[in-house]
C-alpha cells in the first residue's frame, strides 16, 4: 500500500511538471505590435540600391523602419504597372527598423494585389542589437494597404506589423 502511494505521488509530480513546462513558454512569449507608416521611394524603381520605402513605426516599437527590394534583378520586381486589376506582385525584401534603445532586421516575402493594393508579408528577425538582440529568429507578421496619390511615384503603406 506504501509502495503505491509512492508511485502516485510521483505521477502527480511527473504530471504538473509537465503542465508548469508547456506553459513556461507561452508564459515568457515575446510579442511586440506597432503600426508602420512607410513612403515609396521611386528612386528605388531606376537604382535598386536605394530603399524602397521608409517611415516610422509606432506602438510597442517606436523608429524608423526602411525596406530595400531584393533579389537577382530587384528592378524587375519593382513598378510592374497594374495593367490587369486582378495582377498580384509578389516580393523580397530586407527591412531594418532603427530605434534609440536598438535595431532590427530581417526579411519577408510577401504580395500585394493590384485590385484593392492590400499587401500581406511574413518573414523572419535575422538580426538584431541593443535591447532587441534576443529576436533573432522570431516571426514577423506585416499587412496593410497602399494608398497611392500618384502609382508608383508617390504612395503611403500603412498597416501592423507583429513580431512574436
Amino acid at each position: 500500500m506504501h509502495r503505491v502511494g509512492l508511485v502516485k505521488r510521483f505521477v502527480v509530480v511527473i504530471i504538473t511538471m509537465t503542465f508548469i513546462t508547456a506553459l513556461v513558454p507561452n508564459v515568457a512569449a515575446v510579442h511586440y505590435c506597432s503600426k508602420m507608416s512607410v513612403h515609396f521611394n521611386p528612386a528605388a524603381l531606376t537604382d535598386p540600391s536605394n530603399h524602397i520605402w521608409q517611415g516610422t513605426i509606432s506602438g510597442d516599437i517606436n523608429g524608423i523602419m526602411t525596406f530595400w527590394a531584393t533579389g537577382p534583378i530587384p528592378s524587375k520586381d519593382l513598378g510592374h504597372p497594374p495593367e490587369f486589376f486582378w495582377q498580384v506582385h509578389f516580393f523580397t525584401e530586407y527591412w531594418m527598423i532603427e530605434t534609440d534603445d536598438g535595431w532590427i532586421a530581417g526579411i519577408d516575402k510577401g504580395n500585394t494585389g493590384y485590385s484593392n493594393w492590400y499587401f500581406r508579408m511574413n518573414g523572419e528577425v535575422t538580426e538584431a542589437g541593443g535591447i532587441y538582440a534576443d529576436l533573432i529568429g522570431h516571426k514577423v507578421h506585416m499587412n496593410g494597404e497602399i494608398y497611392w496619390a500618384d502609382v508608383f511615384v508617390e504612395g503611403v503603406a500603412e498597416g501592423p506589423v507583429i513580431i512574436n
